[in-house]
């Protein structure tokens, strides 16, 4: 009978497997009753009456899909199921909760859904519970604390939520508490320092925070504790030190912070300890009595003071040293030789100085080394070629000088050598062909001379050579052919000349090479003709030929590279019309043509490139109207044409582009009004349409462009009627220029107030009528050549409306005002002339007449706002800038600028200035670089320009001196550099 009974249970189960791809379940039917044969089972003695029942049910790992049946709860006399390592799908059924026998629980590696059922926690024969590595959510049941007898739960890699219930700390027979990879929270509950036969606690990869709890000293028998990437704050308590069993620790990735325990230099056994990535402070802690460590990291934090000399005395086992992003400082010890066993060095992004020890290079172990973004000097010594199993090595960002080593070739393992940010010089050396295992080689940013080796070729496996920015000469050698794996290859901005030859056998490989990204030869020499043959580089994404002499049509074989996203062929001199076939290119996102001879029409079928975002074809020969086509480009950030001979209006299909970001068609000759579709491009941040024919009024709509910050120009057209006061509504705007037009009437007041702009120009007779208060903290220049323009308190206001018609004043009154204007100005010029000659004599006795303005009210010289919005706010004499400089002597200097030189000033005040002298012309207002820098300085905001704090002359000394913000945090050439600009 109660075979029957297990037979029928594991039929219902049969159903419950959907599917069954390898057929593990085929014996199982009625026609085969034996079930204890059945694959997957285990029968033994029932001890209740004898009978022949199932013990044991193991389907792992058999590809199985479906659902668990709740039918397996009827197996009262199961030991054991594992149904591990299949696809099920769907919850843990509850009915497991009556197989009160059962000793372990495998369901791990599946896809279960829904929460662990509270009622397992009454399964109090269970030792072993894995459910790990399923899609299980919601909290661990605290009814588990009822489990006495479980010796292993495993629940990591699930959603799990929630905190760790303090009840499992009633688990005096646990071993193993493994909870990593969920999303628990909370802190660790005290309770579990209970658990004294743990061995192995793993919490890693959840939301866990609080502090450490102290109570896991108790913990006498833990090997691995494992708490990374959680919240966990406060210090590492010193208690720890008392884990004597513990051989791995790994508390990467939360907040903690303090000194490290030195109570943890007593853990003999442990081997891992990997602290990297909290907050902690003060020294590296000698190793002690860590005899037994192998991998020691604590990157990433705020360690500070040297590497102790005695790290390795002990450290006999040690295979990994990371020390990397700290604040470490002084030398590379040279007693970190000692560490015999040592694979891994990495004491990368501190402050080391002084050169590598060559005592360094007798590690003949190590495979990795990095040191780059350090302050690391003197050279590279030929002992590097004792390093021969070294894979990688990583000096770059920092102050290396002299040759390469030829006895770098001896590395025939190195994969990774990154030397870039340096001031190595010489010729690479031919040797490194040797290095036949390269896969990267990056010299950027050196002072290598001479040709690029042949024996570069040599490198099957090379897929980076990055050389940019170095002083190579001569061609690129047609050996690098021979490197079929090469994805990236940067010769930019070095004096490499010549053609790239047609018969290049580099090109021929890129054919048959579908991983090559990138080819760039930016800001060399080369000249010719762009050879045809690049076109068989079908798996080209980025190709960058600009700025070199390069003549001749734009092959049309490039639109055979379909996968190109990037074209940049900018200032050569390339001639003829933009070839039809670039429109296969259909993943083009960048087409950068500037700069060239190119001509013809705009290509139409530019609308046929659906990812296209940046087109720059500025500064050709260009001609014709802008094609509709254009408009398709739902994508475009970036459309720059100016520089050309389009013609034509401005479609309203411009509006189509709503992404567009920068908007510049200056200098050509459109006309028409401006389409009031602009108004649409609502994420438009420049639009310039200078030096054009544009006529009509200004749209209002332009005043729905929010986000238009860099610059608005309209300046160089026809446009007519007035400023519309939307234009005042941009309150990002940072420069807007409107000269050379033909508007009329006020300008807005809405305009002056707007307290982002930095650069005004309304000048040269295109405006008429008044302006009001809200312009006052503009200086003159910008309205200079207004003669009509009038605005407080420049000069009186009256007479004009906002069309410049006279406002009702009788004939004979203009007559009568017109006579006593002429006496008055009569007196005026005599009286004038006097106090001129009289002025003239007394300045030949006061040479030192001083002018010092800035927006200051305390001092008694003479003063006007120069700058609203903060620009100057403080009082400087000329006398305590002579005694802070002992009159502008060359040893304060800081550096020099084309109109002056730049010293630096500490005022009695304290504070410390940069002081640019430029030589007085006439009147300070009439000295065009004097005010040239002032108006700029003063009203332009960016982040490369220092603050103007004010400006002084003195005509005695003929001098005109520019005060500006000096920058502490800065090198003093940054600063000599930035305010001469």
């Amino acid at each position: 009978m109660c075979q029957n009974q297990d037979l029928s249970v594991l039929l219902e189960v049969k159903k419950s497997f959907v599917e069954d791809p390898e057929n593990v379940l085929r014996h199982w039917n009625e026609s085969n009753p034996n079930f204890c044969k059945w694959r997957g089972i285990t029968c033994g003695l029932s001890s209740v009456d004898d009978s022949v029942r199932v013990l044991s049910l193991n389907l792992s790992d058999s590809s199985l899909s479906g659902l668990i049946s709740p039918s397996l709860g009827r197996l009262q006399n199961l030991l054991h199921l594992d149904l591990s390592s299949n696809s099920l799908t769907g919850p843990i059924p509850t009915a497991l909760s009556n197989l009160f026998s059962l000793e372990s629980l495998l369901l791990f590696s599946n896809q279960l859904t829904g929460s662990i059922p509270t009622q397992l926690g009454s399964l109090t024969s269970l030792r072993v519970m894995r459910s790990g590595d399923n899609e299980l959510s919601g909290p661990i049941p605290a009814s588990f604390g009822n489990l006495a007898n479980l010796v292993t739960l495993g629940l990591a890699s699930c959603s799990l939520t929630g905190p760790i219930p303090p009840q499992l700390g009633q688990l005096s027979q646990l071993e193993n508490l493994i909870l990593q990879q969920n999303q628990l929270d909370g802190p660790i509950p005290a309770e579990l320092g209970n658990c004294s036969r743990l061995t192995v606690f793993t919490a890693a990869l959840n939301n866990l925070s609080g502090s450490i709890p102290v109570e896991l000293y108790r913990l006498e028998n833990l090997q691995i504790l494992n708490l990374a990437n959680n919240s966990f704050f406060g210090e590492i308590p010193n208690q720890l030190g008392e884990l004597s069993q513990l051989v791995y620790l790994n508390l990467l990735g939360n907040h903690l912070e303090g000194p490290i325990p030195k109570s943890l230099t007593k853990l003999g056994n442990l081997q891992n300890l990997d602290l990297s990535m909290n907050k902690l402070t003060g020294g590296v802690p000698e190793l002690g009595n860590m005899g037994q460590l192998v991998y020691l990291v604590l990157s990433n934090n705020d360690l500070s003071g040297v590497i102790p000399r005695s790290i390795c005395s002990n450290a006999t086992n040690l295979e990994s040293l990371i020390l990397a992003e700290n604040q470490l400082s002084g030398p590379i010890p040279k007693d970190l030789s000692q560490c015999h066993s040592l694979q891994q060095l990495d004491l990368s992004n501190n402050t080391l100085n002084g050169s590598i020890p060559t005592e360094i290079f007798d590690l003949a172990e190590l495979n990795y080394l990095y040191l780059h973004n350090n302050s690391l000097g003197g050279s590279i010594s030929p002992f590097i070629a004792n390093l021969s199993n070294l894979k990688e090595l990583a000096l770059y960002h920092n102050n290396f000088q002299g040759n390469l080593p030829k006895e770098i070739g001896m590395l025939g393992n190195l994969q990774v050598l990154y030397l870039y940010d340096n001031q190595l010089s010489g010729e690479i050396p031919m040797e490194i062909g040797n290095c036949s295992s390269l896969q990267m080689v990056d010299f950027f940013g050196n002072h290598f001379s001479g040709e690029i080796p042949i024996t570069l070729g040599r490198m099957k496996g090379l897929n980076l050579l990055h050389l940019r920015q170095n002083e190579l000469v001569g061609e690129i050698p047609s050996s690098l052919g021979n490197c079929h794996q090469l994805t990236i290859l940067d010769l930019a901005d070095n004096h490499l000349s010549r053609g790239i030859p047609a018969t290049f056998g580099f090109l021929q490989a890129l054919e048959h090479s579908s991983s090559f990204l990138s080819f760039d030869v930016t800001g060399n020499a080369f000249e010719h003709e762009i050879p045809p043959q690049l076109g068989n580089s079908p798996s080209l994404e980025r190709l960058r030929l600009g700025n070199n002499q390069f003549t001749g049509k734009i092959p049309w074989t490039l639109g055979k590279i379909r996968q190109l996203s990037l074209l940049d062929l900018s200032g050569n001199m390339l001639t003829g019309s933009t070839p039809v076939q670039l429109m296969l290119c259909n993943k083009l996102t960048h087409i950068d043509l500037n700069n060239n001879l190119l001509s013809g029409p705009i290509p139409s079928w530019l609308g046929m490139l659906p990812q296209l975002g940046e087109l720059k074809l500025s500064s050709n020969q260009f001609t014709g109207s802008l094609p509709p086509e254009l408009f398709n480009c739902s994508k475009l950030l970036v459309l720059s044409l100016d520089g050309n001979s389009l013609n034509g209006t401005l479609p309203v299909e411009i509006g189509r582009l709503e992404s567009l970001e920068v908007l510049n068609l200056n200098d050509n000759q459109l006309s028409g009004p401006i389409p009031q579709a602009v108004g649409r491009l609502s994420k438009l941040y420049e639009l310039r349409l200078s030096r054009n024919s544009f006529s009509g009024e200004i749209p209002v709509e332009l005043g729905q462009l929010q986000n238009l910050q860099s610059m608005l120009d309209l300046s160089y057209n026809n446009f007519s009627g007035q400023i519309p006061p939307s234009i005042g509504t941009l309150s990002k705007l940072e420069a807007l220029d409107l000269s050379h037009n033909q508007l009329v009437g006020e300008v807005p007041p809405q305009v002056g107030q707007m307290s982002s702009l930095g650069r005004l120009n309304l000048s040269f007779n295109n405006l008429q009528g008044t302006l009001g208060k809200q312009f006052s903290h503009w200086p003159a220049e910008a309205f200079e050549g207004n003669l009509q323009l009038c605005r407080s308190p420049l000069n009186h206001c009256n007479g004009f409306d906002s069309g410049n018609q006279r406002s009702g004043l009788s004939e004979s009154t203009v007559v009568v005002i017109s006579a006593i204007t002429t006496l008055a100005a009569i007196a005026l010029l005599v009286l004038g002339l006097g106090l001129f000659f009289k002025q003239k004599r007394e300045s030949l006795r006061r040479g030192s007449e001083l002018n010092c303005i800035y927006s200051s009210t305390s001092s008694k010289a003479q003063r006007r706002p120069l700058f609203q919005h903060g620009i100057a706010k403080r009082d400087f004499r000329w006398e305590d800038i002579m005694e802070a400089t002992n009159n502008l002597s060359d040893e304060f200097i800081i550096g020099s600028g084309g109109s002056g030189t730049i010293y630096k000033a500490e005022l009695p005040t304290g504070e410390t200035v940069a002081v640019k002298r430029i030589l007085c012309k006439d009147d300070f207002l009439l000295n065009k670089s004097f005010m040239r820098e002032v108006t700029t300085l003063g009203s332009i905001k960016h982040r490369h320009l220092v603050k103007l704090l004010g400006y002084c002359t003195n005509k005695g000394a003929g001098s005109n001196l520019l005060i500006y913000e000096y920058m502490e945090n800065g090198s003093v050439g940054l600063v000599a550099s930035t305010i001469t600009s």
